[in-house]
């Protein structure tokens, strides 16, 4: 990994860019950047939205989790040079599953439960998450890149 990087600043860039990306409405156009950055902090309610009788997983965290990872993707995919894929499977509950992968090399296999809670308690909890998911990746490319030429 080139050390003058700061995969952390990278990443937050990286997520408001995904965010934009799925906005073909241009919705959140004249949205600042640490706005949108802003809707992935977790929020302190009274009540558990499970009161309502359903689980539903609402579209916007969805949008965030897709957004979150796959800006992960997008910043391994520039810090090493190798193609990344983003595979998200959540289904209507919340529960899932996240794979990066290049080649045949899994770099992050993370499980979610209850997608509903997703968020940060602050920026810098959400890059030094990112950063560590980051890292562990780009230490895996560098032991096995024979497996992720595959």
């Amino acid at each position: 990994m080139v050390a003058d990087v700061n995969a952390g600043e990278l990443l937050l860039k990286e997520v408001v860019s995904q965010v934009r990306a799925y906005d073909t409405y241009g919705t959140w156009d004249k949205k600042s950047d640490e706005d949108i950055l802003q809707d992935f902090l977790k929020r302190e309610t009274k009540k558990s939205l499970s009161f309502m009788g359903h689980c539903e997983v609402d579209p916007k965290t969805t949008l965030k989790i897709y957004a979150y990872f796959k800006a992960i993707g997008a910043v391994v995919e520039k810090l090493s040079g190798y193609i990344t894929s983003v595979v998200i499977n959540l289904d209507h509950e919340g529960n899932g599953s996240v794979l990066i992968y290049t080649g045949r090399l899994i770099l992050v296999n993370k499980t979610i439960r209850d997608a509903s809670k997703f968020g940060f308690k602050s920026f810098e909890d959400m890059k030094s998450q990112g950063e560590k998911l980051v890292e562990k990746s780009i230490k895996l490319l560098e032991e096995h890149p024979e497996v992720a030429r595959l």
